[in-house]
């Protein structure tokens, strides 16, 4: 008799548990289906140094990005473009190429999305940037309320050079150090390094700092994808605003040669879909950056339509 009522309460605890889970499960997908993508390009190039990058997000628009979210089910807008002046400077003066062209870009990035990020369920979706932008997306978050912010930053390089005054850095190359260290370029408050996970990367850290959470392209290889990106997401805490940033130079050059600056070694898009498609059906999700997509490495845009098939795909609802 005590063996059979110690299984109906095991089972009892076990029915209770999977139903718990599953009615967690169901609050996520609701609030994920619930999401509502406001689509922004940032004609930026002050982060970067190539003339002509100034208007990539065209090429998503010319390649049905809107329409395609739409046919995976998801709801989604375009709010055109963020306005960012015409006449930012462009130099090779060290410490940071072309400034303060990079911190004006992050006031008028930061000014246009803070608003939707005050009404539940907008996810601003920022493309055509290129990596420095992640600045002004936390600093959107933090005027928005956010007490606690985590950053994915999905890379092939970790983007923490410190800036130096021999050397002219772009600010996308520093951007990570940007936003976790006190400096006269950036106002903050800046994040810890704990607040930063670094995913993907094949050219190590510049500063070689310890706190900053990272996974390396072999250290995703060593686990399958979708693990992999489980075992990430868990160590974020569960009320952080998690700002997802992806460059797409952290897929290999043979299988995406229009990144800013292509990686030979990289993820293969199979390998990048698996990983995205975890990580951006997270519910903390706020910000979604999609950036280093170079126009004039795809002149007739055969690239950018796989680029937004892996994008669309990962965040079908």
């Amino acid at each position: 008799m005590e063996r059979r009522q110690f299984l109906i309460g095991s089972a009892a605890v076990m029915s209770s548990a999977l139903f718990a889970e599953r009615g967690t499960a169901a609050a996520h997908e609701a609030e994920i289906t619930g999401r509502t993508y406001r689509i922004l390009g940032v004609p930026l190039r002050s982060g970067s140094l190539y003339p002509g990058n100034e208007n990539d997000a065209r090429a998503y628009r010319d390649a049905h990005l809107l329409d395609r979210l739409h046919a995976a089910g998801c709801k989604a807008s375009d709010e055109g473009d963020v306005a960012i002046p015409s006449y930012l400077p462009h130099h090779s003066i060290p410490p940071i190429r072309n400034w303060p062209g990079p911190r004006i870009a992050w006031e008028c990035v930061s000014e246009r999305i803070e608003p939707f990020l005050r009404q539940p369920g907008n996810v601003p979706l920022l493309i055509g940037c290129d990596c420095s932008v992640a600045i002004g997306s936390a600093q959107a978050l933090m005027q928005a309320g956010e007490r606690e912010i985590h950053v994915l930053y999905v890379d092939g390089d970790f983007d923490d050079a410190a800036p130096d005054p021999a050397i002219s850095h772009s600010a996308a190359s520093s951007g990570v150090w940007l936003l976790t260290h006190p400096s006269p370029f950036w106002a903050g408050p800046v994040l810890k390094p704990s607040q930063v996970t670094v995913i993907g990367w094949t050219k190590p850290s510049q500063s070689r700092e310890v706190g900053t959470a990272s996974m390396s392209l072999k250290d995703l290889r060593q686990m399958d994808m979708q693990g992999a990106a489980r075992n990430i997401l868990e160590a974020i805490p569960p009320s952080a605003a998690i700002l997802l940033h992806f460059d797409i130079d952290v897929v290999r050059q043979s299988d995406l040669p229009v990144a800013y600056f292509p990686h030979p070694e990289g993820l293969s898009l199979a390998e990048t879909g698996a990983l995205l498609g975890i990580l951006l059906k997270d519910p903390r999700i706020r910000i979604i950056e999609v950036s280093e997509y170079a126009t004039l490495r795809d002149l007739d845009q055969s690239y950018i339509s796989k680029l937004i098939d892996l994008v669309v795909r990962a965040m079908k609802s």
